[in-house]
Order: structure tokens, then sequence, then C-alpha cells
């Protein structure tokens, strides 16, 4: 599962968009009320794909629907079909795969961004089986160094192919090599790889990008070369009717798109989804029509966001008369001049005091004032309550960020009392948990037989022989000692909420015998 953020606050979002959707005709022109209040900030998710399809919808890209999805029986040549996430489908007829080559095969657009593992196959091929496929998502997560990725290890750069470097170049790259052209900062997040294929052919025509030489499967060895992402092609052109041929392209991560990346700041994923749009359209933006599957659901909605990048309509002044010519013609005024004297006669004659609480100085006016009075002191109580009791609840929220380890130095002796808890604070407050992984981390390895006085280097390990992958969990120790006993570096509370099922599958490993540091005496 994808490590996204909290759902944030969209004000950049609307902003970015807004200058995004900004007509470079648009001027300035005079308001002739006041303007409306800011908009107020919407939520979306970091996971979703909202953004990506405000986008299509700027372009004019309709989605095809459910209902009109069961009454299709073949694509055209103005149809896209997008796949992100998961494509566990059981109806054949409406998988997302299917509609993928369905499109390819009417020379239509497809895209498909998944990190699990996906059998591709070529339009062409009418026996789709797991041996016939010709590329594969592997659905390994795949990490790299710290300098090639974009944050943290699990969030590795695209490293763009040029068609020189091929074997046999393209005398005339097409459109699709256009994609990841200068891209740097292109960011993925826990991406898989796409197993080279036997031979590009097809849709399956070019290798467009691979991950950084650095590159490894999590907790696990490297690669002999650089893995492949990203794969695509063009089709030919279609002679005598002036369209364009296929558009193809397929990429070993769901998160290029989603909301999230796509206002990461310091990446090109906007760049990127924005050059897939465009290639997916075709020349003259031809194809207006998008079957959108996210996680295997048709999504029937691009214009969720429409609302929020919508100018605020302008206030009427209080003073402003609606204009209901249409339905009174021009004995509006009179109208207008007659409902003004009734409303003065009304005031004068003092009618709805009288009605609602009796004459001035009555005995009704004094027992109907009693009656509001009370009546406005029990809404005014309820009001209270419910802001006293709202208040409690809120307060009683878990925090944002998750406690700093418990490394059991609650008593320490240096200092007075106290001074341990606001140190603990304090280290929460700034973000930064180094201090206690590393004491935790420490004590733990005191526990288990570490030598005295331990440096960085790791001591030897003997590592049972029951243990499937013995370096991936040699690995995982080395990178723990590093932590308690290497150079200090900077732990972030999002880090450690990483790290902890890590140190817990460490800890179990010990318990059960499946590995120990080896001393003099043994």
């Amino acid at each position: 599962m994808k490590r996204v953020t909290r759902p944030f606050a969209a004000a950049a979002l609307v902003a970015a968009l807004l200058g995004l959707t900004a007509s470079p005709d648009a001027r300035a022109q005079p308001n002739r009320f006041p303007e409306a209040g800011p908009q107020q900030p919407i939520a979306i998710p970091g996971g979703g794909t909202e953004l990506f399809r405000a986008l299509l919808d700027k372009e004019g890209i309709q989605p095809v629907t459910q209902r009109e999805l069961h009454n299709m029986f073949g694509a055209g040549d103005d149809l896209i079909v997008v796949v992100i996430g998961q494509v566990d489908v059981w109806d054949w007829r409406h998988h997302p795969l299917h509609w993928v080559r369905m499109a390819i095969l009417a020379n239509g657009a497809a895209l498909v961004a998944s990190d699990g593992t996906v059998h591709l196959h070529q339009a062409n091929n009418l026996h789709h089986n797991q041996g016939n496929e010709i590329a594969r998502f592997n659905g390994e997560t795949v990490v790299a160094d710290w300098a090639a990725s974009h944050r943290q290890r699990e969030c590795p750069y695209v490293v763009p192919v040029s068609p020189d470097e091929l074997p046999n170049p393209p005398r005339r790259p097409g459109p699709v090599w256009g994609l990841f052209r200068g891209l740097t900062k292109l960011a993925t997040n826990e991406p898989t790889y796409i197993e080279e294929p036997m031979e590009y052919r097809g849709e399956f025509q070019y290798p467009l990008a691979r991950l950084p030489k650095s590159s490894a499967q999590l907790w696990g060895k490297g690669f002999p070369s650089p893995p492949l992402f990203a794969v695509g092609g063009d089709g030919p052109e279609q002679h005598g009717l002036g369209r364009p041929g296929y558009a193809f392209l397929a990429v070993a991560d769901s998160s290029l798109f989603i909301n999230q990346m796509l206002m990461e700041p310091g990446t090109d994923n906007l760049e990127f989804t924005l050059r897939t749009i465009e290639y997916l359209q075709g020349p003259q933006k031809h194809r207006k029509r998008c079957l959108f599957f996210e996680n295997g659901r048709v999504i029937e909605k691009f214009d969720g966001l429409r609302g929020a990048l919508a100018k605020p309509k302008p206030k009427i002044p209080p003073e402003a008369m609606p204009n209901i010519g249409p339905l009174f013609g021009k004995h509006q005024d009179k109208l207008t001049a007659f409902l003004d004297a009734k409303a003065d006669e009304i005031q004068q004659s003092d009618a709805l005091h009288r009605g609602l609480v009796g004459a001035p100085g009555s005995s009704r006016e004094r027992q109907s004032f009693g009656r509001w009075v009370e009546g406005f002191a029990v809404i005014g109580a309820i009001m209270i309550s419910l802001f006293l009791l709202s208040r409690t609840v809120r307060a009683r929220q878990p925090l944002d960020v998750p406690p700093p380890p418990n490394t059991g130095a609650g008593a320490a002796s240096t200092g007075p009392p106290g001074v341990f808890d606001r140190r603990q604070k304090e280290l929460v407050r700034r973000n930064n948990l180094y201090e206690p992984v590393r004491n935790l981390m420490r004590e733990f390895f005191d526990s288990v037989g570490a030598p005295p006085n331990p440096g960085p280097r790791l001591p030897t390990l003997e590592i049972s022989g029951a243990v499937r992958k013995p370096e991936s969990l040699r690995q995982a120790i080395r990178d723990m000692w590093r932590i308690a006993y290497g150079p200090p570096q900077p732990i972030s509370a999002q880090r450690w909420f990483e790290l902890e099922p890590y140190f817990d599958r460490l800890r179990q490993a010990h318990a059960d015998g499946k590995w120990r540091f080896v001393t003099d005496g043994t």
C-alpha cells in the first residue's frame, strides 16, 4: 500500500489549477458589485486522482460511464483508456486490460500505471494466458540511493532513455519519445519494475525510461542493470483518414499521477502528467472520450474540482432591486411603490408588535416579554453546552505526530525530575526522534549480546539456516546498527513510523533464534 501523507488542504492546488485554466487573452473587467469573499479550501486525499481527472476535464475530455460501458461493443479511435492502480477484475469483458487492447486495435490511446503484479499482452494476441504475455510488472518494491531519490529511498527518480541508446535507433522518433525528455526530477513512490521483454514489438515498441543504477529491491539485492520503468509505442498513421495511429504508455508506478505527487514541490510530476494527456489526445486533440479505471473501478466524474475552480459570483448589494421584468413587465415600478406604501403603513401602525406581544403597556406585552427572555435564555444555555462539549471532544483527539519510542529511560538520574520528559517533548516538537530511537536500538543490541564499546562497524553475525533470505536480514540488522552506533542522522516522526515495523521484526527474529552476535567466547 502506498504511504501518502494525510489529506491536505488544497489551497495551493486550487491556486495552481486557476493558473493552468487562465486564458492568455483574459483581461481585467470592472466590477459592478463588491466581490465575494475568498473561497474556502477544499480537502482532497493525497492518494486520489482528482487532480489528474480535473486536468482531463480541463481539456474537454468526457468520461465514459458504467452504463455506457455496458452498451459498448468496441472502442473507437477517439477513445482513451486510463488504468490506474490494481487491475484485479473477474468480469473479463469489463477488465481494464481488455479495454486497453480494444483501444489499441481501434487506433485509440491507452495508459497503464500500476505497481502490482500485472501480466501485459499485445493487443493482437488472442491467447491471453500467463505464458503468452510480452511483459510483466514484477510487483516488488524498488528503492534507490538517497542521491537518486526524492527525500527518501522509496521514491527514486525516473531516468529517461534516449532513442540513441537503442541498438537500432528509430530514424524518426515518434511523439512517445517526448514524454520523458528532459525530466530529471520525475519522482515515484514505492515503484515496481517491468521485467525486460524478450522482444520489443507492437505497442511495446520501445523502452522509454528506467530507474536509477543504484536501484535494489526493498531489503533485497540490487539489479545487474537499471530496471525498466516505462515502455510504449506509437501506431502508424491512418493513411487517407488524416488521423493518428494508436498511442500507448505503460509505467510501473501509479503514484506518478496521484494528487500528492502532482503537487509535490521540486518534482516534474505535474509537467509529465500534462505531457501524457497531450500525448493520449493526439494531434489536434482528436480523442475526447476517456474510460478511466481506478483500482478496477470505472470513474464517472472528472469535474469534481470544477466547482472549486469556478469564479465566485459577486454579492448583490442590499439596496439593489432584483429584475423581475419578465414576470411583471412595465408594472414593476408600480408594484414596488405599492409594496413600499404597505410596509410603511404596517410600520406606523406597529401591527407586528401588537400581533406578537400585544399593545404597549398591556399585561399581555409584559407576559410575552418574559416568555421571550426565558426562551432566549434556554437557547443560549443549549448553545453554550454544545460549544463546551465540542471543545472537550476535540481536545481528546489523538495527536497527528506519533509518540517517540519508549527507551525505558524515564527515570534517568541525570538532572531534576521532568528533564527527560521535557527533552522528549522538545524532540517531538522539532520532528527529530534521533536520540530516543538511537537509545532504544542500543538498549536492544546490548540486551542481545552486542560486544562492549561497539563502533560503527557491525560485529560478526551468525544467521540460522532456516532464514530464507539471510542477506536481507543481515542488511536490516546493518541498517539498525548504523542508526544505533553510526553518525547522527535526523529521524522524523514519519520515518520512525516506517522503521518501527522492521525493528519489531528484527527483535522477533532474534527471539525465534534466527540470528545472534558471535562473541569471542562462542
